[in-house]
């Protein structure tokens, strides 16, 4: 599947399945997907990365 490669923080290169398994984890806010993942501490402080991680937030929200 092509979502394994898929770039989600840009800055740091952090691809989606690292932030979709913290969010499968624990992870329940942009917060905690920061500690667990490293995605908005990059140069951008979140501006690329953040509405993405919001939509698959949303996504496991309407899932569970």
């Amino acid at each position: 599947m092509l979502l394994k490669f898929r770039p989600v923080c840009i800055c740091n290169t952090i691809r989606y399945p690292r932030v979709k398994e913290s969010i499968d984890r624990v992870a329940r806010t942009i917060e905690d997907v920061a500690r667990a993942t490293g995605c908005t501490t990059g140069e951008c402080s979140g501006e690329r990365c953040r509405p993405v991680i919001e939509a698959m937030l949303a996504e496991a929200q309407v899932k569970a």
